[in-house]
């Protein structure tokens, strides 16, 4: 797949471990943004996970990879472990997230 900076479409991978998710800018700031955002959205709208959980899940598992930095490019990889989301998913479809 090729992308270039000020591409808005977010660009998502998934493997047997990982689901990634990359962020391109101009600065690597911007781009730990994009690929946190979009992580984010990907979480809450296809593993169905709660705010809450993806902050915990985000911030306890995340791991960021700088893909690219060359002539004003920056890319950030973001990869979670897919056993730390099972584990959610697997509570939430048990109907015991929220009700501890």
């Amino acid at each position: 797949m090729r992308r270039t900076v000020g591409d808005e479409r977010p660009c998502r991978v998934e493997s047997s471990t990982h689901v990634m998710t990359m962020g391109l800018s101009s600065s690597l700031d911007d781009a730990v943004r994009k690929a946190k955002t979009d992580m984010v959205d990907w979480l809450l709208s296809e593993y169905q996970l709660t705010l809450p959980e993806v902050s915990q899940v985000v911030g306890t598992s995340a791991e960021y990879r700088v893909s690219v930095v060359l002539g004003g490019n920056s890319g950030i990889v973001l990869k979670l472990p897919k056993d730390r989301l099972r584990a959610l998913t697997r509570r939430a479809k048990a109907g015991i997230i929220g009700n501890e």
